[in-house]
């Protein structure tokens, strides 16, 4: 049934148009004889449609050879690339497997393995067409051998238009299926970046290469990117906290272990090194908190007694070695020691008077 139903198909292609295929052969020469490039090029890229109105054994005798003369002579780049993209569309829709083969191998006879360096160039926009147009495995049953071998070609022309499609080539690769076809790949581009003698394509490949590592890392799993993300964040969040903490006056143990030799004297503006003045102003409130903590109070209380009592009997007689203006230095000191203490941040010390 289905080789009949192919067999009525193209014989109602046939018969609907017959004087179809000489006009389309004679609007092509003319297209072709005229200074017309543009012209000639939109007819060759409409001529992709006639696997969907004519038969492939039309297309193979009438046009498929026409399509390779023109890739080989023609001096237009964009004609000669329409031409290899037509041919290769009409090369999907043969399905008879001997004339594939007669196309494949003219292909990389004429083309691949050609002696004009202008006809490898084709060759290798050929492959970037089958790389789109067929399948993979395609592409590498056919022409995937043929292509890297290229990167051995005298012309530097040549070999850096291989380097700009090898990341399209290795695409095409199927892993773990195509591995050994990798490793031949693998081993070109080594001999390319330890031989290459021209500049330009050795500056291609070692740019392939860095966009290849940088897929590879940006390619890993997101497991991964969250878990460094999360570690990142949790260790800045331990120095804002160590760093709250110093501040804020959380340390207790290390403030009523330090010595009481620590100066709280207050830098002025005369202070040169902020160095300096930081480590000063942490040692004043680590000495305030040691005041604080240990029995300052009591002696505080002991001084306002003292003070009260030399008011009512009308003299000042030395308490502990401290006369009236010591007195009043150490509580006008106690007092800005207690609001710094309750607000460190904002309030600031000055030397007492």
């Amino acid at each position: 049934m289905s080789a009949g139903g192919e067999s009525s198909v193209q014989e109602n292609k046939l018969s609907t148009l017959p004087d179809l295929i000489p006009a389309l052969t004679a609007a092509e020469q003319r297209a072709a004889a005229s200074l017309k490039w543009r012209t000639h090029e939109k007819l060759l890229h409409k001529y992709a449609c006639l696997p969907h109105v004519i038969s492939s054994d039309q297309i193979y005798y009438r046009f498929l050879q026409r399509m390779f003369t023109i890739m080989m002579t023609n001096n237009v780049l964009p004609v000669q690339k329409a031409a290899s993209r037509t041919l290769c569309i009409f090369l999907r829709y043969n399905r008879k497997q001997e004339q594939r083969h007669e196309v494949i191998q003219k292909l990389i006879e004429q083309l691949g393995q050609g002696k004009s360096y202008w006809n490898r160039l084709r060759f290798l926009d050929t492959c970037e067409f089958i790389i789109e147009i067929f399948s993979k495995s395609f592409f590498c049953k056919y022409f995937f051998l043929p292509a890297i071998e290229l990167t051995h070609d005298p012309v530097a022309n040549v070999r850096m238009k291989l380097c700009y499609l090898l990341p399209k080539v290795k695409a095409a690769l199927k892993i773990p299926a195509d591995k050994h076809l990798l490793q031949q790949l693998e081993m070109c581009v080594r001999k390319l970046l330890c031989q290459e003698k021209d500049k330009d394509v050795l500056a291609i490949v070692k740019r392939e290469q860095l966009e290849k590592e940088k897929q590879q890392n940006d390619g890993r799993p997101m497991s991964d990117k969250v878990f460094e993300k999360k570690q990142l964040n949790k260790d800045l969040e331990e120095i804002v906290e160590l760093k709250t903490g110093f501040i804020l006056g959380r340390d207790t143990k290390t403030s009523t272990n330090l010595p009481k030799s620590i100066p709280i004297s207050v830098p002025g503006p005369s202070s040169a090194n902020p160095s300096t003045s930081k480590e000063i102003k942490k040692s004043k409130l680590i000495r305030s908190q040691s005041f604080n903590n240990q029995a300052f109070h009591a002696k505080y209380g002991n001084l306002d007694k003292c003070a009260s009592k030399s008011s009512a009997a009308g003299y000042a007689p030395p308490v502990s070695g401290l006369t009236k203006s010591s007195v009043l230095s150490v509580t006008d000191t106690v007092f800005f020691l207690n609001l710094s203490l309750s607000n460190p941040l904002e309030m600031k010390l000055s030397p007492s008077n």
